[in-house]
């Protein structure tokens, strides 16, 4: 997924955003958290309509250094997808 330049990169690849636009017939849009420590990605709860306002929450956990552990779990570092 190639970002435009209008979307903030997400620095050091913690969050990214994930386009769910196919499974629900509209533009949405959610985060996964790359949670290294626990070797698991987690999604997001909330999700946006637009890929700019979803880059600019990630830019935003990012810049606060945060952890969301609370995310629910969508594949474990071995590439097993547990949610879409």
């Amino acid at each position: 997924m190639q970002s435009s330049p209008s979307v903030p990169s997400t620095s050091g690849r913690r969050f990214r955003v994930r386009d769910l636009s196919s499974h629900y017939g509209a533009p949405t849009f959610d985060l996964v958290f790359h949670d290294t420590e626990n070797g698991v990605e987690r999604h997001s709860e909330a999700v946006w309509s637009s890929k700019e306002e979803a880059a600019l929450e990630a830019e935003r956990l990012d810049a606060a250094q945060l952890r969301p552990v609370h995310w629910e779990v969508c594949r474990q570092k071995s590439g097993n997808l547990l949610n879409f």
